[in-house]
């Protein structure tokens, strides 16, 4: 497989307000004019407007790290990670009052979920866990929490096996973020701990392909998303002096 994207070739590249440097998941709003985003800091939403480059902030919710946001109409669901993991799910999440409920997610703390994305026709979110229950396994897995029963299943969607595109036995691919694309419905998965790479599954859990990410450009790649008209988003955060940003590409690959 191609990967359908020229990651040295940025469409649009933003640089964040030094505030914003642990920016660690996004995703685009309906009018694709605007990213919601989370920081690790806090349980609260942040709007990136793409037109005026400006950030809105809406109530905070809880203390402690929100890893990614998926955007539903006026719903807003937030991925919290540390000794109890949870989702967040917040209704009309603009207003100032806006209400939120709290579910834990069955998970151990050490398989640290940081990826969350919006499985639509399936009505669930899925779930990239970044570390294993397990000493020295080298699969991470990833988990569907569906939106009817506001539960997660215990069972894992698939793994991701490291095997399947690293040869060094010793590295692992550590997810930090996990999008579907809107066309091909495959899994895009972003890892920024060691090895920093995308990767592509089916929803079904067969491997397509995995692309290294250029270490200078993406300092630490925590976010990953796609918008309806196909274009690639992918947030870093600020490290080393240099500010946080925001990156879009273009698809030059009709996925249809």
């Amino acid at each position: 497989m191609n990967f359908p994207y020229n990651l040295n070739n940025p469409a649009k590249s933003y640089s964040l307000p030094n505030q914003y440097k642990e920016i660690s998941g996004l995703s685009p709003l309906e009018s694709n004019n605007s990213l919601a985003f989370v920081q690790d800091e806090a349980v609260q939403i942040h709007i990136f407007d793409l037109i005026s480059g400006t950030v809105t902030e809406h109530i905070k919710h809880d203390d402690g790290d929100s890893e990614d946001i998926v955007i539903a109409g006026n719903t807003a669901y937030l991925l919290k990670a540390g000794k109890h993991p949870a989702i967040y799910k917040v209704t009309d999440f603009t207003c100032n009052n806006a209400h939120y409920e709290q579910y834990r997610l069955d998970l151990d703390k050490d398989q640290d979920p940081e990826g969350l994305c919006h499985d639509v026709e399936r009505n669930r979110l899925l779930i990239a866990c970044k570390g294993s229950s397990k000493k020295n396994d080298r699969t991470r897995s990833v988990y569907a929490f569906d939106l009817q029963s506001m539960q997660m299943d215990h069972s894992p969607v698939f793994a991701i096996n490291s095997q399947d595109f690293l040869n060094d036995s010793e590295d692992t691919f550590n997810p930090s973020g996990i999008a579907i694309h809107p066309q091909s419905n495959d899994l895009y998965i972003i890892g920024s701990k060691g090895k920093k790479m995308i990767v592509c599954y089916t929803l079904k859990g067969h491997f397509k392909g995995a692309w290294r990410l250029d270490k200078s450009q993406f300092i630490q790649p925590e976010g990953i998303a796609l918008m309806q008209s196909g274009e690639l988003v992918i947030s870093s955060e600020g490290k080393k002096g240099k500010k946080a940003k925001i990156l879009i590409f273009s698809n030059h690959n009709n996925l249809e």
